[in-house]
């Protein structure tokens, strides 16, 4: 059996389907769907437009059907009057075989005779609508507007005009506006997609930075255009790439962190291995004991950078932005002053401390925190002898906490490096710390929406937090 058959079957099968999928994928677009929308508005219009017509017409129609007949009512008084009633049956007859646009009826006084082509109305004295039928077409009919008065002597007269010429200009009006309706959709929709078309392909070549970017090429970025106004979709793929490149940003940090962190592990670490095999090896109590404490310092050296680490990732996760309540910032640096001064004295250091009334809101433990890893900081790289001074107050319309030291400083142009995690100075340099200590600072202060900066405070480092002021209650 040949299968050439069955295959032309299958492709005969698939030419359809195929488009049925183009057309779906078409429809799944929304410019597709809002085009679809509006043509469907075009056309509700255009019936509500028809029907507002067509009263209209028939409205504006039966009006000028009335005033003529009532005119041809009057002219047919004016011929009771000037000739009198035993002429009307005649004048009736007459007006009916010239056919001046109306159709009459005469029925005498007793009921027995008639003249004219009107049906007998259904009304004796006003306005009625009486149906006609149609010559040699007895399935059709035409509708009449009549007005019957008796005359004096008692005959009935009656003068009516067809209402067929409303259902043509009815007609005629609705063919013009199907005609109009099927122009506007297709106007409609040839321009929804003249303007969409190139919406869709840029949102196409979003789509694909998406998903370049879900695959792995980071660098992926959504194309500009240049030399225009910008619309809302060059806003949607500006604020993608400023998000790819944000992204970029923290993986290369959370690279350098690893690096980092690698790194300074690997220095305690190989000391704790290197002790741990000369311990092994020496039988003396004391030096096994004093092997044990520098063993025990390389570790609790690990623990507080896991520990700083740790804390550095709480406060950041933390999505909170507005803290809990009011703190005044003087009774912290008090405070944290009172805790630091024996072990800043001890280290052959003096502190000074200024501190004015200075209420924000926030959070009174990360603030200590943040007060805490500045004086740590401190006592870390200035040397013996240097003055410490911390202050808080008022300045500028913010609410400042300071520390200034007198040590060597930060150059200014590291001002901005020494604030990312494990980021020091001088890594080599014992007691350098892992770093950590004024990024959880600038955590902190991005936490309270505090503006953070470091200058320089001749000679030494000038490190300042602006809180906003505690709105009034």
């Amino acid at each position: 059996m040949s299968l050439a058959r069955p295959l032309d079957g299958l492709s005969a099968l698939r030419a359809p389907v195929l488009r049925w999928r183009g057309l779906g994928r078409l429809l799944a677009r929304t410019g597709a769907r809002l085009a679809l929308f509006q043509s469907l508005v075009v056309v509700l219009a255009f019936v509500m437009a028809g029907y507002i017509s067509q009263m209209a017409i028939d409205h504006i129609y039966r009006d000028q059907v009335r005033r003529e007949v009532a005119g041809e009512m009057v002219s047919m008084d004016e011929e009771y009057r000037d000739i009198g009633a035993t002429r009307i049956p005649h004048i009736v007859a007459k007006r009916s075989r010239l056919w001046r646009g109306f159709d009459y009826r005469w029925t005498s006084p007793d009921g027995r005779t008639a003249i004219g082509a009107l049906p007998p109305a259904p009304v004796v004295d006003g306005w009625s609508t009486v149906r006609k039928p149609r010559p040699g077409d007895t399935a059709h009919a035409d509708r009449f507007l009549v007005m019957t008065k008796r005359m004096p002597d008692g005959a009935l007269l009656s003068v009516g005009q067809n209402l067929s010429a409303e259902g043509s200009e009815t007609a005629a009006v609705s063919r013009a506006l199907v005609v109009s309706g099927l122009l506007g959709v297709s106007f409609c929709l040839v321009m929804s997609y003249l303007f969409s078309r190139g919406a869709w392909r840029r949102i196409e070549e979003l789509v694909g930075s998406a998903r370049a970017v879900a695959g792995g090429q980071l660098e992926a970025r959504v194309p500009t255009r240049e030399g225009l106004a910008p619309d809302d979709l060059d806003e949607l793929g500006g604020a993608f790439n400023a998000m790819l490149d944000r992204l970029e940003e923290l993986i290369a940090q959370v690279r350098q962190v690893s690096s980092d962190i690698a790194h300074d592990l690997r220095t305690p670490l190989t000391r704790v291995r290197q002790r741990l095999d000369q311990l092994r090896a020496d039988d003396d109590a004391d030096t096994r004991r004093r092997a044990i404490g520098r063993i025990e310092a390389d570790l609790d050296e690990v623990l507080s950078m896991f520990s700083a680490l740790l804390r550095l990732a709480e406060i950041e996760s933390d999505g909170r932005i507005a803290p809990e309540g009011p703190v005044d910032l003087a009774q912290l640096v008090q405070r944290m002053a009172d805790t630091y001064r024996p072990d800043i004295e001890a280290a052959g250091r003096t502190l000074e401390v200024e501190a004015a009334p200075a209420v924000v809101r926030g959070d009174a433990q990360l603030i200590n925190q943040a007060i805490a890893n500045l004086l740590d900081n401190v006592l870390r790289h200035t040397p013996p002898g240097a003055a410490i001074r911390m202050g808080a107050g008022a300045q500028n319309g913010a609410m400042v906490l300071s520390v200034t030291d007198r040590g060597p400083g930060v150059p200014a142009e590291h001002r901005e490096l020494v604030l990312q995690r494990c980021r020091r100075l001088d890594p080599s340099r014992p007691g350098s710390g892992a770093g950590l200590g004024l990024a959880i600072v600038a955590a902190i202060a991005r936490r309270h929406r505090a503006r953070l900066t470091l200058s320089d405070a001749n000679p030494g480092l000038n490190v300042v937090l602006a809180f906003p002021p505690a709105p009034k209650s």
